[in-house]
């Protein structure tokens, strides 16, 4: 009876974290970081309804048909427990070997960015210490990009 207790008491605090989210997304300055890569700085607002969490080895590769075009890394940082919070996060985004500065521009004109897609990764703790890797791949980029320009 108690593992049925335990049970369900860690399902429902599960579904809680299925309720995490993003409500609003944008940057707030980009540096150049050499001739490949720049820093950005992006506020992030988050409504956490769960536990308190802790984000690290967060990175993602943006690509489009295949290609890779550039490797965004993201400073670790923890998400607030019960909490609509925002967030300043440092992200650095480089340019893959073989792609030009010109060519990542033209990912923002026109349609091109519409078949750009993300594939995002993390390690995910919990305040317990508990901790899972979780990946998303193929997220259109041009959502990412909507996002940020609010």
């Amino acid at each position: 009876m108690s593992l049925l207790v335990v049970m369900m008491l860690c399902l429902s605090g599960c579904a809680k974290y299925k309720q995490i989210r993003p409500v609003s997304a944008g940057i707030e300055n980009v540096m150049p970081s050499g001739l490949r890569s720049v820093v950005l700085m992006v506020a992030v607002e988050i409504d956490n309804p769960a536990g308190q969490l802790t984000l690290s080895d967060v990175s993602g590769v943006i690509s489009r048909s295949g290609k890779v075009f550039g490797r965004v890394a993201v400073d670790p940082f923890i998400i607030k427990a019960r909490e609509l919070g925002k967030y300043h996060l440092r992200a650095v985004v480089t340019l893959d070997e073989g792609v030009s500065l010109l060519e990542m521009m033209t990912l923002l004109k026109g349609n091109v960015i519409e078949e750009c897609v993300v594939d995002l990764y993390a390690k995910v703790s919990l305040k317990n210490g508990i901790s899972r890797k979780m990946a998303y791949e193929g997220l259109p980029l041009k959502k990412f990009y909507q996002l940020a320009r609010q």
